[in-house]
């Protein structure tokens, strides 16, 4: 299926590592241009050489896009090299997950989620939808959370920041709709990227879940025996993500959303708010 996406420019936030690297891998394969950023220039760099090496053009912009001035660089080097762009996705979200309830939250903690989680995303679209008029239209994904919709409460600041992108997305999306600009969002479930992988294999099960949790393992649970047990427990009293399909999501597959949602055949989706959780909200 030809998704009408090669020639295309494509900005990918957070795309250093995980479901953003993913993501601009996937706009790659079908023939996008595509533009990496993130804090971590060394990631960054073999991420790029990653996508040059499928055939396309890349463009690494290390940044800081909690920053007005990191967005600022982002786009200057966007239009220099590209002239603009068709398509922005906001990965960005805090590693730094506070596991604290609100009453142990301090204005600092939440802030700083407030600037990666919410403010990024505002920053980015507003730079890059005049560049997206200019050239007749384009498409916006922001990535929030199922945790939008399932109450976590150890996650109070992380999920405010992602609930309040998902609301600017939908208003967004009424905006710019008459310009020729779909505005998405895709909320992923329990996915196991690699980063997390690493850091259940690192510490091991006892530091995430209770020994009870994975009492139905046979022999040394596996590392998605003990994702699916912590996400289970994150919402207290089994209310966590339950996978329909009894197994984690790879980052691929919230990737490959990502880049339908952006494409030609997505043409009349917009203002959309996409589960991608193997059925957890069910």
């Amino acid at each position: 299926m030809d998704l009408g996406l090669r020639g295309k420019v494509a900005v990918v936030t957070g795309a250093s590592k995980g479901m953003g690297r993913w993501t601009a891998l996937e706009f790659a394969r079908e023939g996008a241009d595509v533009v990496v950023v993130a804090r971590g220039a060394a990631a960054l760099a073999r991420v790029a050489a990653q996508i040059e090496a499928l055939g396309v053009r890349a463009l690494a912009v290390p940044a800081d896009l909690a920053t007005a001035a990191g967005t600022e660089e982002l786009f200057d080097r966007v239009r220099g090299v590209f002239g603009g762009c068709d398509v922005l996705v906001n990965t960005l979200g805090s590693d730094e997950y506070d596991y604290l309830p609100l009453t142990e939250t301090s204005d600092e903690l939440f802030q700083a989620h407030l600037e990666i989680g919410l403010m990024a995303g505002v920053r980015t679209c507003r730079a890059a939808i005049p560049l997206m008029r200019a050239r007749g239209g384009g498409a916006i994904v922001n990535l929030a959370a199922m945790s939008i919709r399932k109450q976590y409460p150890t996650m109070v600041a992380y999920t405010a920041a992602k609930a309040a992108l998902a609301s600017v997305s939908k208003n967004l999306a009424r905006a710019v709709g008459p310009d020729g600009i779909r505005v998405n969002t895709v909320c992923p479930g329990a996915i196991l990227t690699e980063g997390v992988r690493e850091k259940i294999e690192q510490f091991g099960p006892q530091r995430w879940v209770a020994p009870d949790a994975l009492a139905a393992s046979v022999g040394a649970p596996s590392t998605e025996e003990v994702f699916l047990a912590i996400s289970r427990d994150m919402g207290g009293a089994g209310r966590g993500l339950v996978p329909d399909l009894g197994r984690p999501g790879r980052p691929e597959e919230i990737a490959a959303a990502i880049v339908f949602l952006c494409s030609a055949r997505a043409g009349y989706i917009t203002g959309a708010l996409l589960n991608v959780d193997g059925g957890s909200d069910f």
